[in-house]
C-alpha cells in the first residue's frame, strides 16, 4: 500500500523539458489585439488616450503579407515600460502591461491601444519618443524587428536617437499618419510596413524598448 502511494504515471523530466514551456500569462488570452480592455467581463481599462493602429504588411513584390504573427510592445501613458526590474514604480498602469500580438491575414491588421508616452531618460539612455517596437514572424525568417513612431509628435521625433541615426527618407518609413480623430472619439493612424525591396521598412538586430 505504502509503495502504490508513492507511484505516479509521470515520468521524470528529460534535461530538456526542464526549462518549459513557461508562458507569460499574456498568451493565456485568446485576443491581444485590444489594450484598452484588459480582459473580458471587466469594466476597468487603462489610463492614456485610446488610439488604433493600422498598418498593412507588404513582401517584396509589394502584395499582401498573409499569416504573419506580429507583437507588439509599448510604454503605458506614462512613458513606462513594465519590466521585471520597475515592479515598484509608481508611474505603472496596473490595468496595461504594454504586450500585444496578432496574425496578420491579407487584410490591413487593427490594434487597438492606448498613446505610448515619451520615455524619460534614464540609466545612460536618452530619452525616447512616443513609439511601439514591432517584432514580425513570418515564414522564412526568424523575426524582424522595428519601431513605429507618430507623426504628431514632431519635437520628441526630431530628439529622438533612433530615428536621429537614420537618413530622412528612412525616418518616414517608420512615422504613421494621423488620419482620423474625431472629437471625443478614437484617433486612428495608418502605417504600411515593407518587409524587402524597394520602400523597404528599416529593421533592427534587436530593440528593448
Amino acid at each position: 500500500m505504502s509503495n502504490a502511494s508513492h507511484s505516479s504515471n509521470r515520468l521524470a523530466p528529460l534535461a530538456e523539458d526542464t526549462v518549459g514551456p513557461y508562458y507569460p500569462y499574456s498568451f493565456l488570452d485568446g485576443d491581444r489585439s485590444d489594450l484598452t480592455r484588459l480582459h473580458h467581463g471587466l469594466s476597468v481599462g487603462p489610463q492614456g488616450k485610446p488610439i488604433i493602429l493600422c498598418g498593412r504588411l507588404i513582401d517584396c513584390e509589394g502584395q499582401p503579407v498573409d499569416d504573419a504573427l506580429l507583437e507588439f510592445w509599448q510604454a503605458n501613458a506614462a512613458g513606462v515600460l513594465r519590466t521585471p526590474d520597475i515592479q515598484d514604480d509608481t508611474l505603472l498602469d496596473p490595468y496595461f502591461d504594454g504586450f500585444g500580438r496578432l496574425i496578420t491575414t491579407l487584410e490591413p491588421f487593427t490594434f487597438k491601444t492606448v498613446k505610448p508616452g515619451a520615455i524619460a531618460p534614464s540609466r545612460g539612455m536618452a530619452a525616447r519618443s512616443p513609439h511601439i517596437t514591432l517584432t514580425i514572424f513570418s515564414d522564412g525568417i526568424t523575426r524582424l524587428v522595428t519601431q513605429i513612431f507618430f507623426d504628431d509628435e514632431p519635437e520628441a521625433n526630431r530628439r529622438d536617437p533612433l530615428l536621429e541615426s537614420l537618413a530622412p527618407e528612412l525616418r518616414e518609413r517608420l512615422i504613421a499618419r494621423l488620419v482620423s480623430a474625431p472629437s471625443g472619439d478614437l484617433a486612428v493612424y495608418e502605417i504600411t510596413l515593407v518587409m524587402r525591396g524597394e520602400n523597404e521598412t528599416p529593421f533592427f538586430d534587436d530593440l528593448s524598448s
